[in-house]
């Protein structure tokens, strides 16, 4: 009874400790899923735009500069062209572009100012769009 007492405690610190292992994920799965994250926030940006809803379009800010991070980062290289030396420091420039445009969006939609913020989101399409374009060979 004992041995069978332990052997299931063993079991159970074996499993657990499995579980609690860091997973070595590709970091090119964790790339595109936040570009999936962008494309949703740029939608998102675009629905409350066209339905007036500055909290919706604040919120697709929010989730677009979440994903900013694996853009400025070392991480990004995963996913880029290795025969594009300029890739790199392109992606960092768009992620720094994205942001200022986002940021601006936010004191134009907190200014009622909506014509600019729309603009703003003209600009954020068009950096993702370039990125694309260039890194991928669109």
């Amino acid at each position: 009874m004992k041995k069978a007492v332990s052997l299931l405690a063993l079991g159970t610190l074996l499993a657990a400790s499995l579980q609690a292992t860091p997973k070595n994920t590709d970091p090119r799965l964790e790339l595109m899923k936040d570009m999936r994250t962008m494309l949703d926030a740029m939608e998102q940006i675009q629905r409350g735009g066209l339905y007036s809803s500055t909290d919706e379009m604040k919120a697709g800010v929010k989730k677009l500069q979440g994903t900013l991070k694996s853009l400025e980062g070392e991480e990004v290289k995963a996913i880029l062209p290795k025969d594009q030396v300029y890739a790199y420091k392109f992606a960092q420039k768009t992620a720094q572009m994205l942001r200022m445009y986002s940021d601006d969006m936010v004191v134009s939609i907190d200014a009622g100012k909506m014509d600019n913020a729309l603009d703003d989101y003209s600009q954020l399409l068009k950096q993702c769009t370039s990125c694309h374009i260039r890194i991928r060979n669109w």
